[in-house]
């Protein structure tokens, strides 16, 4: 990923100094915002997340819009 410096706008370049940043070769402004820097999930807090239901299917429910898998509008004509 590429971003602009927020002091000057330049192009940033990343680099691994210990931790990953973005450097400025302009400025040496240094940032690690797009980067997600200390975000990292730890392994228990993985471990948590491990049997979480994001979603609850529904095979059996009719499409929202009406419409079956055959009628939708790429559907071939042979079905």
């Amino acid at each position: 990923m590429r971003c602009g410096c927020p002091q000057c706008g330049t192009f940033m370049i990343q680099k691994e100094l210990g931790a990953c940043v973005c450097v400025c070769p302009e400025c040496g402004y240094r940032c690690d915002a797009c980067l997600g820097t200390g975000t990292a999930l730890t392994r228990e807090a993985l471990a948590r997340l491990r049997n979480t239901d994001w979603i609850t299917p529904h095979f059996d429910a009719e499409p929202e819009d009406g419409l079956t898998d055959a009628e939708g509008p790429n559907a071939p004509e042979e079905f």
